[in-house]
């Protein structure tokens, strides 16, 4: 299998990935023109589908049966889609590639459905040849009839609605602040600020970077500058972008705070370019004068940067993964307490290779 995704095969046949899902998967409600269109990308790309693996004996400890339904749903839930998902941030193509791998490791396929409300929902777990839905959308209240989830099995993946009650696989959010911590702390680093939506709010619970960065930072003799407004992301149906006149203002602040701060924590990838080019027209070089570390690892945010940041990986296509035999589990221990499983990230250096491109260096110490 080449480096192409299934989200490339779908941007290149101008589809959605739940179409190129279903030519893969061989079923007739897509138009020949479409599926002559999907083969076209999939050959242009070099794209193969993961096979899936023969299984073999159980492992010490495996719960699942060696032979398990051909398909696993992977259910888009919202009212914007999965394209405006994508545009909202990259790093969930990180994650839906991890889960279409984890499938084909337990012998099965990944088909794609979109929904904007949770009608659709009863058909979906009601499929007959499908192990269980791993969710991945909306994180607003939703009103999910439990009669439903009890059927067959249902991981949220990422950010999940408040009131869903089932397993949850994500990013250990408080380490991913933790980690930031502790590396500039070894770095000597001893006043900080970090710059992001607010602390523990319920927006995929990203705020709880800011809980575990302050938390490691103060432990450890330091202290933090909170540079925090919920409204630093411009979120809805038509945009999905910094807030630059807010970050502007936030880092105006940072910039008169007397003494200033040597080191900055970034929330998302996201807010990088933006926070790069307004320090500099403040006169502040980043990586010179300030030391900056952000997070998610996005490349598409990270590549224009100079100096690269330090960046704090989410490891995505783990999550994808581990949501996939969060799944398998769930379906052999029905009758266990719902649990949330953290994933844990992982420090990103930049490097230089022998091109003298930046490459990542992963470092847990």
């Amino acid at each position: 299998m080449g480096n192409a995704t299934i989200l490339e095969v779908a941007q290149a046949a101008g589809v959605g990935i739940g179409t190129v899902s279903r030519v893969i998967n061989h079923l007739d409600t897509v138009k020949s023109a479409t599926a002559e269109a999907v083969h076209k990308a999939m050959a242009d790309l070099g794209y193969t589908p993961p096979a899936p693996e023969k299984r073999r004996g159980r492992r010490i400890g495996q719960t699942y049966p060696r032979k398990v339904a051909a398909n696993l749903l992977l259910l888009i839930v919202g009212e914007q889609g999965l394209r405006w998902m994508l545009s909202m941030a990259p790093i969930y193509s990180a994650v839906i590639d991890g889960i279409e791998k984890g499938a084909a490791a337990h012998g099965m396929n990944m088909l794609v459905r979109q929904t904007a409300t949770w009608n659709e929902l009863t058909t979906v777990v009601e499929d007959n040849t499908a192990r269980g839905a791993i969710l991945f959308g909306s994180h607003e209240p939703l009103g999910i009839p439990p009669s439903v989830l009890q059927r067959k099995p249902a991981i949220w993946v990422m950010g999940s609605p408040e009131n869903f009650s089932g397993d949850h696989v994500q990013p250990d959010h408080t380490k991913i602040g933790v980690l930031a911590a502790q590396y500039l702390r070894r770095r000597k680093h001893l006043r900080c600020a970090y710059l992001g939506s607010g602390e523990g709010t319920p927006r995929f619970h990203i705020g709880y970077r800011a809980t575990g960065f302050r938390w490691a930072m103060e432990n450890a003799g330091g202290s933090v500058d909170l540079l925090l407004n919920p409204a630093i992301v411009i979120n809805d149906k038509e945009h999905n972008a910094p807030n630059e006149p807010l970050i502007a203002k936030l880092l105006q602040r940072l910039v008169g705070l007397k003494p200033r701060p040597s080191a900055l924590m970034l929330e998302a990838d996201m807010l990088a370019p933006v926070t790069y080019r307004l320090l500099q027209s403040n006169g502040v070089i980043p990586q010179k004068d300030i030391t900056i570390v952000t997070c998610n690892n996005e490349q598409p945010y990270l590549l224009s940067l100079h100096p690269r940041p330090v960046v704090i990986d989410l490891q995505a296509q783990a999550i994808g993964k581990r949501a996939v035999d969060q799944l398998l589990w769930r379906s052999e221990n029905p009758r266990e307490p719902s649990v949330r499983v953290m994933v844990e990230p992982a420090l990103v250096e930049p490097g230089v290779n022998g091109s003298g491109m930046p490459i990542g260096r992963h470092n847990q110490n």
